[in-house]
C-alpha cells in the first residue's frame, strides 16, 4: 500500500477537525502520523484518535454557547419531525411551505426568522383548544389538533423559538449554520408517503423513524462521552419529552411501544449521565 493512499487517508479523517484548527496544525498532525510509524497502512488506532479529536476540537472551538447550540438543535429537531408528519398527513402546501420554512430558519440560525413562524405554527394547530373550533380554513391553517398532550412539541417549539430571539445580544458570533444533510429527514418521509404501496404510519414508516431517532441519539451518547458537553443531552431532552407525555398519560397498549419509549428515555439520561461525568483526575506521581 502506497504512502500516498496512506497520507490520503489521514487527510481524509483530518477534516473532523474545524477548518481554521486544520490549517495551523494539519501538516503537522499528517507529519507525525506518516513519520512516527514505519508502516505503510494507515493505523486503525490512529484514525479512531483523529475523529476523537476533531470531535472535542470542533466542540471546543464552537463559539456558541452550549446551551443556545443544543436549544437550536433541539428545535431543528422538532421542527423536522413535524414537517415529515406534515408530508405524511398529506398537508397542504400551505402548511408544507411554512413547516419548511421554519426548517431553513433553524438550520441557517436565523432566529428573528424562525420566532414568528413558529408562534404561526403553534397558534395555528392550538386552535381548535383555544377557539374551540375547527371551523378555519384548514387548507391555510393546516392541522387542529384536540388535546394538549399533542400539542406538547408545538408549545415547545414556540417557547424556545422565543427563548432563542431573545438570546440574541449574549450571541456576538450568532447560530451555528447547521450541515444541509439534515434535509434527509424529510426527503426519507417524502419517498415513504409517495412510494408505491401504503407506508404512511405502517411498519416500514415506524422502522424507519425509530431507525433514525436511534442512529442520532447513539451518535449524541457517543459525542457526548469524547467532548463532555450538555449541548447534545439538552437537544435531545427537547425532542424527546414533549412526545413522552403521550404515553405517560395513555399508557402504550403495547409491549413495542412501550420498549420504544424506554430505549429513547434511557439513551437521553446515558447522555445527560455523560454530559456531566467529571473527567477523571491524573495520578499524582510519588517523588522517589
Amino acid at each position: 500500500m502506497s504512502g500516498a493512499f496512506t497520507e490520503g487517508w489521514y487527510r481524509l479523517f483530518l477534516r473532523a477537525f474545524p477548518r481554521g484548527h486544520r490549517a495551523e496544525y494539519g501538516t503537522e498532525i499528517i507529519g507525525t502520523l506518516l513519520n512516527g510509524t514505519p508502516r505503510r497502512a494507515p493505523s486503525l488506532r490512529e484514525t479512531a484518535g483523529l475523529l476523537t479529536a476533531g470531535f472535542v476540537a470542533r466542540a471546543r472551538a464552537a463559539a456558541t454557547p452550549w446551551w443556545a447550540d443544543g436549544l437550536q438543535l433541539g428545535l431543528l429537531t422538532l421542527a423536522l419531525a413535524n414537517m415529515a408528519y406534515g408530508i405524511a398527513d398529506h398537508s397542504s402546501p400551505w402548511w408544507l411551505a411554512a413547516s419548511a420554512a421554519l426548517v431553513a430558519a433553524l438550520l441557517r440560525g436565523w432566529a428573528l426568522v424562525a420566532l414568528p413562524l413558529a408562534l404561526a405554527v403553534a397558534l395555528s394547530t392550538s386552535r381548535a383548544m383555544l377557539l374551540g373550533t375547527t371551523s378555519s380554513p384548514s387548507q391555510i391553517l393546516g392541522p387542529a389538533n384536540h388535546n394538549w398532550v399533542s400539542l406538547a412539541p408545538y408549545g415547545v417549539l414556540a417557547i424556545g423559538a422565543v427563548a432563542l430571539a431573545a438570546s440574541r445580544p449574549a450571541l456576538p458570533q450568532g447560530l451555528r449554520v447547521r450541515p444541509l444533510w439534515w434535509l434527509v429527514i424529510p426527503a426519507a418521509s417524502l419517498t415513504l408517503t409517495y412510494m408505491p404501496g401504503d407506508h404512511e404510519y405502517g411498519e416500514t414508516w415506524q422502522l424507519v423513524r425509530a431507525g433514525t431517532e436511534s442512529v442520532l441519539l447513539l451518535a449524541g451518547v457517543l459525542t457526548t462521552a469524547i467532548a463532555r458537553s450538555p449541548r447534545w443531552a439538552l437537544a435531545a431532552a427537547i425532542y424527546i419529552l414533549p412526545g413522552a407525555a403521550s404515553p405517560l398519560i395513555n399508557p402504550p397498549s403495547n409491549a413495542q411501544d412501550t420498549g420504544y419509549w424506554l430505549t429513547l428515555i434511557a439513551l437521553l439520561l446515558a447522555m445527560i449521565a455523560t454530559a456531566w461525568r467529571p473527567q477523571p483526575l491524573p495520578e499524582r506521581r510519588h517523588s522517589q
